[in-house]
């Protein structure tokens, strides 16, 4: 080979290495524009679902409101239906133990009026007793007193 197609050669091939590398810097541009669209693309797609997101965010918490409004409501409904069925039953445990002392209270007077009775009676008995004692001593007293006067009117009049 000669110098000039040597030369030539290595013209050749250097001008296919710069075209070469032309054209990988093109692919490399071109690529980079496509990766850069798809990437953009993928952006605008990734701020619609944001949106979408946010949109469902504030329904999601909005429907977590009304249903907290809706709990709410059950639990003072059910607490208003407990706190009534507790005050009737208070009510109605304060009714039966107020007949219940009323009634005790009954028996206890009816058994003092009772044992009062018995206690006059009793007392009525005793008292009857030591009359009729003392109905008895005036007797024997009025008799001695008689018989004393009259010991002393005969003694005397003798």
């Amino acid at each position: 080979m000669t110098e000039v197609s040597k030369i030539e050669k290595a013209n050749a091939l250097a001008k296919e290495i710069f075209l070469a590398n032309l054209g990988l810097a093109g692919k490399v541009f071109e690529q980079s524009q496509d990766l850069f669209k798809q990437t953009e693309a993928k952006l605008k797609e990734t701020e619609s679902k944001c949106k979408d997101a946010y949109s469902k965010r504030n329904e999601f918490f909005d429907s977590l409101v009304v249903r907290g409004e809706k709990v709410q409501g059950d639990v003072v409904s059910k607490f208003e239906t407990s706190k009534t069925q507790l005050t009737s039953k208070i009510e109605g445990s304060k009714s039966t133990a107020i007949a219940k002392f009323k009634d005790s209270k009954a028996q206890a007077l009816a058994k003092f009026e009772e044992l009062k009775s018995e206690s006059n009676a009793a007392v009525e008995g005793q008292l009857k007793t030591l009359r009729e004692g003392f109905d008895k001593v005036k007797s024997k007293v009025s008799r001695g007193t008689a018989e004393v006067t009259e010991v002393v009117a005969e003694a005397t009049a003798s």
